[in-house]
Formats: structure tokens, sequence, C-alpha cells
């Protein structure tokens, strides 16, 4: 009983690391992503691509440790709220990382073409959502949550950057500067950035649940 306990009492710690070392590496991924698109790093993006299978296996212990703490422990209150925390965040981030390989592929599989303009705006949507999961992971871990609300606030800006990126290729095929054979993939590009930054604020959501117990405006248990 006492070693089980202890076995516990360590993966319950062991948690919060996992999800920071988690999100780091997501954070880095989306980095990556952005030198391919800006910088033409065909060598960013196949780290990218290369390290994915590492990182689901990573993504899969730690939710397969969730589910354990949650089936066999059973965690009461604040352990409860951070199992539960941690599954799902981690999760989230997952589905992040998992953008950011589809979007490395394409970096290195289409030749996107993408004028200087729209690649800027594809960058800063890049570095938009690193800062959003930086902020998301950094909450998580210290409970502070003003730093998870102010993810929100940063969505508002990722927003109008799809938005400036949808009209600019816009206006690029009609001017007929931009090949219309690699406008979807330009545009996929940046929708997927757009919704890794709904995935951070999922992971705000998730941190200010287990600083507060609260999601959303509901309390746990109502």
């Amino acid at each position: 009983m006492v070693t089980t306990r202890s076995a516990y009492i360590k993966q319950i710690d062991q948690l919060d690391g996992h999800v920071s070392v988690i999100g780091q590496a997501v954070v880095e991924d989306i980095r990556n992503t952005a030198l391919a698109i800006g910088e033409g790093n065909k060598a960013a993006a196949q780290e990218v691509a290369d390290g994915h299978d590492a990182f689901e296996r990573l993504h899969r212990n730690v939710e397969d440790t969730c589910m354990s703490l949650m089936l066999l422990q059973q965690p009461m209150a604040s352990d409860l709220r951070l199992v539960t925390a941690s599954f799902r965040a981690i999760s989230d981030l997952a589905r992040i990382d998992e953008m950011a390989y589809e979007t490395a592929l394409l970096s290195m599989e289409v030749d996107l073409g993408t004028p200087k303009e729209v690649a800027d705006l594809l960058v800063a949507m890049a570095d938009n959502a690193a800062k959003m999961v930086l902020q998301a992971v950094e909450s998580f871990g210290s409970g502070d949550v003003s730093v998870a609300e102010n993810v929100f606030v940063e969505d508002d800006a990722m927003d109008k950057l799809y938005e400036k990126v949808r009209k600019s290729v816009v206006a690029l095929l009609k001017a007929g500067e931009e090949p219309a054979s690699v406008a979807p993939e330009i545009l996929s590009v940046a929708k997927y950035y757009e919704r890794m930054g709904d995935h951070a604020q999922s992971v705000s959501d998730w941190s200010i649940f287990r600083a507060t117990g609260s999601y959303r405006g509901r309390t746990m248990g109502e």
C-alpha cells in the first residue's frame, strides 16, 4: 500500500513537468514551420517530421498515465483537477503539434512559392501561435489566471492575421500573381495556424480549471 501511494504521489508530481515538456516541444515545432515557410528552411521542416513519432509516443504515454491515475487511484479534489486538466491540455497540445506536422509536410512536398507579403503574414501567425502556446503552458504550471486569459486576447490578433492572408491570396489570384494550384495549400497553412490558436485557448481553459475548479464559468460538479 505504501509503495502504491508513493508511486501515485510521484506520478502526480510529474504531471506538471510532462505538460511543460510537451508544450515546449510543440512551440519548437511551430517555430520550425515558420523557418520553413519564411526562409525556405527544409531542414527545419524535416526536423518536425522526424520528431513526430517520438512526440506521439510521449503524448500517448502521458495520456495513459492520466487514465491510470483516474481509473485506478481515483484522485480527489485538487489532484483530480490536475489529472483531468493535464489529460485535456495534453490532448489539445497534441492536436496543435499534428497541425505543425502537416504544415511541415506541406512545406516540403509542395513548392508554395509564397510571395513575401503572404509569407510574412504566415510567419506572424506562427509566431503568435507559439506565443499563445507558451502562455497557456506557463499559466498551467503557475496557476496565473491572468496569463491564461491573455491567450484569449491574442486569439483576436490571430483571427485578423488569418483574414489578411485570405484577402492577400485572393488579391494575388485576381492580379494573376499567385499560382492558383498552390493557393489552397497556402490557405490550409493559414487555417492550421488559426486552429492552433483555438487549441491554445482550450489549454488556457484547462489552466483556469486547474487553478479555480471552474471551466467556462461552471464549477466542477454543477
